[in-house]
């Protein structure tokens, strides 16, 4: 297994634990915690999709990642960059890119045949 694909399951798996700690952040149980819940489950999944060479958790980590590039990047125009979004925003759009990327390797492409 390429070490790149470790380290793509890494970044989801660490992505699922961001929910988590978003649900921990806010305590509050109403009906917006099903969507961060769905979402770390989903991170999870793929993460570990990813580390059993699972050609859908490419496709899923691609179609997330790729997702998360143009309306966090779309979001971060029209707001502008602020202290804040330097700090929560920016990271996950740094994380989303170096996954594309990762996805996009040969090596990876082969790992998975696509």
């Amino acid at each position: 297994m390429p070490g790149e694909v470790k380290i793509l399951a890494a970044i989801e798996a660490f992505a699922g634990v961001s929910y988590i700690l978003y649900l921990i952040r806010f305590q509050a149980i109403d009906p917006f915690v099903v969507l961060p819940l769905a979402m770390a489950a989903i991170s999870f999944g793929i993460a570990y999709g990813l580390y059993r060479i699972k050609r859908p958790a490419w496709f899923l980590s691609m179609g997330f990642s790729l997702f998360g590039l143009v309306f966090g990047s779309a979001g971060l125009l029209l707001v502008g960059l602020t202290l804040e979004s330097a700090l929560v925003d920016l990271p996950k759009l740094i994380l989303d890119l170096i996954t594309v990327l990762l996805l996009l390797s040969k090596d990876v492409r082969k790992a998975f045949r696509i």
